[in-house]
């Protein structure tokens, strides 16, 4: 009788793991040209289906021109926790980019215990100046419109290689392939344009450069 008892439980109980892995099996990636095992890998990682993205953005340039438009060509596994969305960028991106699409963090939000949460977002296209363009990332409050944002980066990446992982409409975040030249500048010049990474982040220049030679981790944000 008892093993009558364990083969059912063992039935059910590999019924319901197909029934889970069956859910991430077909998943609707929203017209991305994306692998389906990988992503229904991600998926299983997460432990969380995504949902169609849809993201509405407004775009300023300097002559006050606003552009108004959806992002759609992707995917969003929303509310994920911080230490898991960075997990998962770390073990995902390369082969995310490799098939001509993006991963990357956006929307910063916190629980009911302030824990920090982030929706990982997989968008068509691999080139993360172009998704910047996209999102409209900006600092307006201080004059700094999404081309100066972009214009900027790309200088700095040709002397530090960033790998960017967070992008959103006031914040970005980047991994940096390599230490820049003179440390001192790169840190004044990164201030000069974003003052809110010390005003409202490190305590002072001195913690920043630390920051930068020991965890090479890069971000700008605008309050």
């Amino acid at each position: 009788m008892k093993t009558v008892l364990h083969l059912l439980f063992g039935i059910l109980f590999l019924a319901s793991c197909t029934g889970i892995n069956s859910k991430f099996e077909h998943i609707d990636p929203n017209g991305l040209q994306i692998d389906s095992v990988l992503l229904s890998t991600i998926a299983n990682d997460i432990e969380k289906l995504p949902v169609k993205l849809h993201r509405e953005v407004y775009n300023y340039d300097k002559e006050g021109n606003e552009t108004h438009y959806f992002l759609t060509k992707g995917v969003v596994f929303q509310s994920v926790s911080e230490q898991k969305a960075h997990a998962i960028f770390d073990k995902y991106s390369d082969k995310i980019i490799a098939g001509n699409n993006y991963l990357f963090l956006t929307h910063l939000d916190f629980d009911e215990t302030f824990n920090s949460l982030y929706d990982i977002v997989i968008i068509e296209g691999n080139d993360p100046f172009k998704i910047i363009e996209q999102i409209g990332t900006n600092g307006v409050n201080y004059d700094v419109y999404n081309q100066d944002v972009i214009q900027q980066l790309k200088a700095w990446n040709q002397e530090v290689a960033f790998k960017f992982i967070v992008i959103d409409v006031a914040r970005i975040h980047a991994y940096m392939g390599k230490q820049p030249q003179d440390i001192k500048q790169f840190t004044s010049e990164v201030y000069e344009f974003c003052p809110d990474v010390i005003d409202q982040g490190y305590g002072s220049m001195e913690e920043m450069i630390t920051d930068y030679q020991e965890n090479k981790y890069f971000w700008l944000w605008w309050d």
